[in-house]
């Protein structure tokens, strides 16, 4: 019996991804006025956690993404069919799009990496 389990749970963890990855991303935001125009546009620093499929984020909160070889996204739309909110990371070139029409509506757009562990940080 523990055999079958084991050979049952192989193909699982043979397969696996990180459980976790915290990432630093650079780029600039967008805010939009209330009449749709865009008012701001500014360097911003995003940070994003994703824990298994699920992001983490501050703002936004948690949400379960798609995750494929090259991308990781997720599109949540308006009653109208207009997106409400919309995440995209391109896991080869880091870069990533935030589209957030709830709320206060803004866009961010930039490249993301792996945050360093503290670790990796000292400097000897």
């Amino acid at each position: 019996m523990k055999k079958l389990l084991l050979f049952l749970l192989l193909p699982s963890i043979v397969c696996a991804e990180p459980l976790s990855v915290d990432l630093i991303c650079e780029g600039e935001v967008i805010l939009f006025c209330e009449d749709g125009t865009p008012c701001v546009k500014e360097p911003a620093i995003e940070k994003i956690k994703i824990s298994g499929s699920t992001l983490i984020h501050k703002l936004h909160g948690n949400h379960f993404l798609n995750i494929d070889k090259n991308t990781v996204s997720l599109e949540e739309l308006d009653v109208d069919g207009s997106i409400g909110f919309s995440f995209f990371i391109d896991r080869k070139t880091g870069q990533i799009e935030i589209i957030s029409r709830w709320q206060k509506p803004y866009e961010y757009r930039g490249v993301c990496a792996i945050e360093p562990l503290p670790e990796q940080l000292k400097i000897d």
